[in-house]
C-alpha cells in the first residue's frame, strides 16, 4: 500500500520567516531511501541538508529552486510505502539534517559536533527504523551521536552520519587567520574536496555583510570540486582589522589571498566587495584568472546613500529589517536573532564603519571608479547585476568595458546570489571554464 504525502519544511531549531530552496537532490520521479538528503535549504545564510524518514519516490516539486519558504511552505509531493502511522497528518514535516547547519548567532562555517562512540558495553537505543537504516547502510549505531530523547539515535541521525562518512567524516570548511599588513583578517576555507593545485575562488562580501552571506554560493561551488575562500572585510564580522581607507581594504584582501592561496585565482565581490576585488586584481602576485562583480560599486554616480547612513544609525531591530527589505524584490530579510546581531555588530563599529562607508558613497555620489580597473585587467570579467537593484542602478553596469561578460537579470535586486543563487554559481562555473 502506498501513501500521498505533502512535504513541508522541517523545523530547524532557527526562525524560518523566510528561508531559500537551495538546491534539490532528488528529482521527480526518482526513488529514495530513508535517511537519503532529499533537498538543502537556506536560513540565515547556512545550509540544511533534510533528509528522508522513510523510503518513498519524489512525486513533484512544488516550489522552484531560489524560491522563498516558511515553517508551512507545501514544498514537495511524496510517495511512501506502508500504512499511515495513527497520528499522521498529510503534511509530513522531515528532519533538517545539521550537517551544514550552524544557528545566525555561530559561524556557518564550524564544524558539526564529532560523535562519539557509546562507552563499551552500553546499549546504544535507536529507533527501529534507525537501525532498520543503519544495517542497510553499513553504519555502526555506536559511532553516531544521538538528536532524541536521551541521546536516541533517528533516521535523521543515520543521513547526517552518511552525509559525514560522504564529506570525509567532516564539514569540508574550517577557520583560519590571515595576517596582513592592517591586522588580522578571518577567513573560511571550503577544500576537503578541492583538488590540489586547483584553482581558489575568493568571495568578497559587500557593506555590512560577513563571509556567511556567501554560504550558499559557497556551498555549491565546493560541490562542485572547487577550493572556495571567503573572508570577513575590515570593519566587518570577525575580523580584527579596523581599516577604514579603500586602499587598505584591498591590501588585507591581497595578503589573505597571497598567504592561503597557492595556484590560481577568481575572484567573486559584491557591490562595495566588488570594487574591492577589482582593483585586488591588479596586484602583484594575485594570479586572477577571472573576475566576477555583482551589483558593483564604482561604474557610476548614483548610490542609495539612504541604505548606507540607516544602516550606520540603526538603533533597532526594526530599524535594520527596514533597511534590509531594499536588498532584494521580496523583501526577505533573515531572522530577528540574526537582525539583532547584525545591529550590535554594527553599532559596535559605528564610528569606523561611516568612514568606511563614506570611501564608497557620500552624499548619494559612489566616491570609486573601477572601469580602468577592469579595462587594464588581463582575466575575464563578469558582471552580474539585477535590474530591480535599488541600491546601486543597473544601468551603471553598461559603463563598463566592452569586453566585459553581461548578466541582467529581470526579477533580481542588489543581491541576486540571494535571489538567483544557482544562476549565479552556474554563471561564476562558466566565467572559470572559459579563458581568454
Amino acid at each position: 500500500m502506498t501513501r500521498m504525502l505533502d512535504m513541508v519544511v522541517p523545523p530547524t531549531g532557527e526562525a524560518l520567516d523566510a528561508a531559500r530552496l537551495v538546491a534539490w537532490i532528488v528529482p521527480p520521479g526518482q526513488a529514495f531511501k530513508s535517511g537519503d538528503v532529499l533537498v538543502e535549504i537556506e536560513t540565515d545564510k547556512s545550509i540544511i541538508e533534510v533528509p528522508a524518514h522513510e523510503d518513498g519516490v519524489m512525486v513533484e516539486h512544488v516550489v522552484a529552486v531560489d524560491g522563498v519558504v516558511n515553517a508551512d511552505t507545501v514544498i514537495a509531493r511524496i510517495r511512501v510505502e506502508g500504512e499511515a502511522p495513527a497520528q499522521e497528518s498529510k503534511a509530513a514535516p522531515l528532519t533538517a539534517s545539521a550537517g551544514r547547519a550552524e544557528a545566525a548567532s555561530a559561524p556557518a562555517s564550524r564544524p558539526p559536533q564529532a560523535a562519539q562512540a557509546a562507552p563499551a558495553g552500553e546499549r546504544k537505543f535507536a529507533t527501529p527504523a534507525a537501525r532498520r537504516v543503519a544495517a542497510e547502510r553499513g553504519i555502526a549505531l555506536d559511532a553516531v551521536q544521538g538528536s532524541g530523547p536521551n541521546g536516541r539515535v533517528t533516521v535523521a541521525d543515520i543521513g547526517q552520519a552518511r552525509t559525514q562518512a560522504r564529506d570525509g567524516g567532516q564539514a569540508n570548511v574550517r577557520e583560519a587567520w590571515a595576517a596582513t599588513r592592517h591586522g588580522d583578517m578571518r577567513l573560511s576555507l571550503w577544500e576537503a574536496e578541492a583538488r590540489p593545485g586547483g584553482p581558489t575562488v575568493v568571495l568578497v562580501h559587500g557593506m555590512f555583510g560577513d563571509r556567511d552571506t556567501w554560504a550558499s554560493l559557497a556551498h555549491a561551488l565546493s560541490r562542485a570540486g572547487l577550493r572556495v575562500l571567503a573572508m570577513d572585510l575590515p570593519c566587518h564580522g570577525q575580523t580584527r582589522s579596523q581599516a577604514t581607507g579603500f586602499e587598505d581594504v584591498v591590501d588585507t584582501v591581497a595578503d589573505a589571498i597571497a598567504s592561503h592561496c597557492g595556484g590560481p585565482v577568481t575572484l567573486v565581490g559584491h557591490s562595495f566587495g566588488a570594487a574591492v576585488a577589482a582593483r585586488v586584481v591588479s596586484r602583484p602576485g594575485v594570479g586572477a584568472e577571472a573576475l566576477v562583480l555583482i551589483a558593483p560599486l564604482g561604474l557610476g554616480t548614483e548610490i542609495d546613500q539612504s541604505f548606507l547612513t540607516g544602516m550606520t544609525h540603526a538603533s533597532t531591530n526594526e530599524a535594520v529589517q527596514r533597511e534590509l527589505t531594499k536588498l532584494t524584490v521580496s523583501g526577505m530579510t533573515p531572522s530577528a536573532a540574526f537582525i539583532d546581531a547584525l545591529r550590535q555588530g554594527t553599532q559596535a563599529r559605528r564610528e569606523a564603519l561611516v568612514e568606511l562607508c563614506r570611501s564608497a558613497g557620500w552624499n548619494g555620489v559612489q566616491q570609486l571608479h573601477i572601469g580602468p580597473d577592469l579595462e587594464s585587467a588581463s582575466c575575464r570579467c563578469t558582471i552580474i547585476h539585477g535590474r530591480r537593484d535599488t541600491i546601486i542602478p543597473w544601468r551603471h553596469a553598461l559603463n563598463a568595458p566592452p569586453r566585459t561578460a553581461l548578466h541582467l537579470l529581470p526579477d533580481a535586486g542588489h543581491m541576486p546570489q540571494w535571489e538567483a543563487g544557482k544562476l549565479v554559481a552556474d554563471i561564476v562555473l562558466e566565467s572559470m571554464s572559459t579563458r581568454r
